[in-house]
């Protein structure tokens, strides 16, 4: 995953998180805003087919990594339920370190 910044940095700007700790991660933090409009305007296979945002969902955090502002990206998985909770788009991704809290 960081074997390209292995031997340059020493601490080095990443931490591996071993084994993957069980996280809360909040949709629309980790994606960000999406346009989109009232829910009544919507028909009624979006909003049941659609993506759901607004929700905190488990996920497993991997990793970390340093940003050159001093913040923190954090490497996760989880999915993302549909508006029926019927399906689920699995995620792998980067994002914001405010996205994730811990589990309790």
């Amino acid at each position: 995953m960081f074997d390209n910044w292995s031997a340059r940095f020493d601490p080095p700007p990443y931490r591996v998180v071993d084994p993957p700790t069980p996280v809360i991660v909040h949709i629309a933090t980790a994606i960000g805003s999406t346009d989109g409009r009232p829910a009544n305007d919507l028909p009624l296979r979006v909003r049941g087919e659609g993506l759901i945002l607004d929700v905190q969902v488990p996920g497993k955090l991997w990793a970390w990594a340093r940003t050159t502002t001093g913040g923190w990206l954090c490497k996760i998985t989880f999915a993302i339920p549909t508006g029926n909770g019927h399906g689920y788009l699995e995620v792998d991704q980067w994002c914001p370190a405010a996205a994730v809290r811990p589990c309790q």
